[in-house]
């Protein structure tokens, strides 16, 4: 069965993972620090690879393993569980955003609706699996500091667009970047969240309703 993994992960596996991140391993950091790296890639390649083949409930941590030709305590020196996958996923979406938008000369705002609009299609195209497993990494302890972690990378393009928009008077300067990204990314992490239980709502008219409402609040315009 296709579980359609393949329909947006395969399009950017080679192409945005094999890019910076790799040449910034190859120039720089430990020849370790570079063979760990290509192993937690080898991993989280198999794995997709897997999910799309059979299904996220089909695939063991073991079945991983042996796809990738590591010890099963490998996989646990780079990722908690199936779930921790979820960091490694929104890491290559990231990479692949902030690719495409440099040089980009359109407004912050512009910016943000094209991240989120990507952001969606990814999570969409590849539901099935990607329900299963943010449900299994919501139901983890803990969960805080680890939500933290795996959107540690869409925080700090979020930051980056909004940091733009402020010095281009775009937006407003009464927030820190930082701080504005929290708001709108842990907005989004909980939309995703209530998605699980409300699976037939039109997401892509509620992405857009969602980030105008972030951007303009709830006052009326007068």
């Amino acid at each position: 069965m296709d579980y359609g993994l393949f329909s947006w992960a395969s399009r950017h596996q080679e192409a945005a993972i094999i890019t910076e991140a790799e040449a910034t391993t190859e120039q720089g950091g430990t020849r370790r620090a570079r063979k760990k790296e290509r192993t937690r890639r080898e991993i989280y390649r198999t794995a997709m690879r897997l999910f799309g083949e059979r299904g996220y409930d089909g695939v063991t941590i073991e079945d991983i393993s042996a796809g990738a030709d590591v010890a099963k305590a490998t996989f646990f020196l780079h990722f908690e569980n199936k779930a921790a996958l979820l960091k490694e996923f929104n890491d290559e979406i990231t990479q692949s955003l902030a690719e495409r938008l440099s040089g980009y000369s359109g407004s912050a705002e512009e910016e943000l609706i094209f991240l989120v609009s990507v952001l969606r299609e990814s999570w969409e195209m590849n539901a099935l699996v990607m329900h299963k497993m943010l449900r299994e990494f919501l139901d983890q302890p803990a969960l805080l500091p680890k939500a933290a972690a795996v959107n540690e990378s869409i925080l700090d393009l979020v930051t980056r667009i909004i940091a733009r928009g402020q010095a281009r008077g775009e937006f407003s300067s009464d927030c820190a970047p930082e701080v504005a990204a929290v708001a709108l990314v842990s907005a989004w992490s909980a939309f995703a969240a209530w998605r699980l239980s409300n699976p037939t709502v039109n997401i892509e008219s509620l992405d857009k309703s969602l980030l105008e409402f972030q951007l303009n609040g709830l006052r009326k315009k007068t």
